[in-house]
């Protein structure tokens, strides 16, 4: 019998409706990350362990998979410590077992062979490219018969009939279908050149990118949505969270292109995509921070996550910047706990924006400390936000 949901987990699950529903444009959400992963330098650190050839890949072994999944996401680890705090964190595990099949899925569908490296823990793959010449387009066909399509089904399949008592939500993996897209059957460099040369087939290959990564989607979704539904226990919740509803989208390359060149392709097919899902979610890493006001245009946006990286000035600290290039776009970001505190006493935090506090050490701060923290939050009112101007 599932442990969820529970009275905290709806008002959570309340909470965020409205947040995705920008009804919250004045008001701000908060989430605890509990757990050691910020390096000396203050980024961020996931765990994943030594790369190395002796080490078996994951997707050949879902058993072994689920059995990491349930060490690192144990059901019991901290559950009553967690379960006790408000904030705005659902807090029912998500598994996530796609990503040990890895960036190089969009290419292996199309026959691409796959490059791979793992850890103890962890899978990486990459493909090398799929077509070389432009006439070869016409044979990229998505075939549900492919060897990763199987596995990536057969996978999801598993995930689902092991959870017997619903205790675990089921995350589909990011639908690469912009210019991650490109890279993944073009090949890195010629990519990037295809993409500042943008000859005339671009569009053609961005076109299969959009329809192929809806299609397999679509596929993955029906896999999970029935479960996670039951486990949830929230109609409204399941329907608009975008842990299965609408895809998480890829914006990695972008980062690394001129806005000139997401303006000029990839805003189309982002915005193809989301209207086709009536929504969606993406981060943007802090390199790519030059695309965040041309994103922000976009229609159907449910969220966009602000990721930091190293070397590169914090969102939080840009916190004020951001809410204005985004109008009223829901936003998520991390930041420490005692900039927070300064920010939330100055009144210098926007609304519309989930705060994500990194507590490398939970136990330090106790679950009153933490639930008091959450009632200023809930109390905290801002200027309402401004939607995107009409076109």
């Amino acid at each position: 019998m599932s442990v969820y949901p529970n009275e905290r987990t709806y008002e959570a699950m309340y909470r965020n409706v409205r947040f995705w529903k920008r009804e919250l444009s004045d008001q701000i959400l908060l989430s605890y990350y509990m757990g050691n992963i910020l390096k000396n330098d203050g980024t961020i650190d996931l765990p994943g362990g030594k790369v190395s050839d002796n080490n078996p890949h994951l997707f050949d072994n879902y058993d072994r998979m689920f059995e990491i999944f349930l060490e690192d996401v144990t059901l019991e680890k901290n559950t009553s410590y967690k379960q006790q705090i408000l904030d705005d964190d659902i807090r029912i595990p998500i598994a996530y077992p796609e990503l040990d099949f890895g960036n190089g899925m969009p290419g292996a569908i199309f026959g691409g062979k796959v490059i791979a490296t793992s850890s103890q823990r962890r899978t990486h793959t990459f493909n090398e490219p799929v077509i070389k010449d432009w006439a070869q387009i016409k044979d990229l066909k998505f075939d549900r018969n492919n060897k990763w399509v199987k596995k990536i089904i057969d996978c999801l399949k598993f995930f689902v009939a092991n959870d017997k008592e619903n205790n675990y939500l089921i995350r589909p993996f990011i639908v690469e279908e912009g210019a991650n897209f490109i890279v993944s059957i073009r090949g890195t460099t010629q990519a990037f050149y295809d993409l500042v040369d943008n000859p005339p087939e671009l569009k053609g290959l961005y076109e299969i990118g959009y329809r192929v990564g809806s299609e397999f989607f679509e596929i993955k979704r029906e896999i999970v949505k029935e479960h996670n539904a039951k486990v949830l226990g929230n109609k409204k919740f399941a329907e608009i969270a975008p842990i299965h509803s609408v895809p998480l989208l890829d914006m990695d390359a972008y980062a690394l292109c001129s806005p000139k060149i997401f303006k000029n392709i990839g805003f189309e097919y982002k915005q193809k995509i989301l209207n086709h899902f009536g929504g969606g979610l993406f981060y943007i890493h802090a390199l790519g921070s030059h695309i965040v006001p041309i994103a922000a245009h976009l229609d159907n946006l449910t969220e966009i996550f602000l990721h930091d990286d190293p070397n590169c000035l914090k969102y939080f600290d840009r916190r004020i910047e951001m809410r204005k290039q985004t109008f009223d776009i829901p936003l998520e970001m991390f930041c420490g706990y005692t900039e927070f505190m300064k920010a939330l006493e100055e009144k210098t935090l926007p609304g519309g924006i989930k705060y994500i506090i990194l507590l490398d050490d939970p136990k330090r701060f106790s679950i009153e400390f933490l639930n008091d923290l959450m009632k200023k939050v809930k109390k905290y009112r801002t200027k309402a936000l401004m939607g995107k101007p009409k076109k």
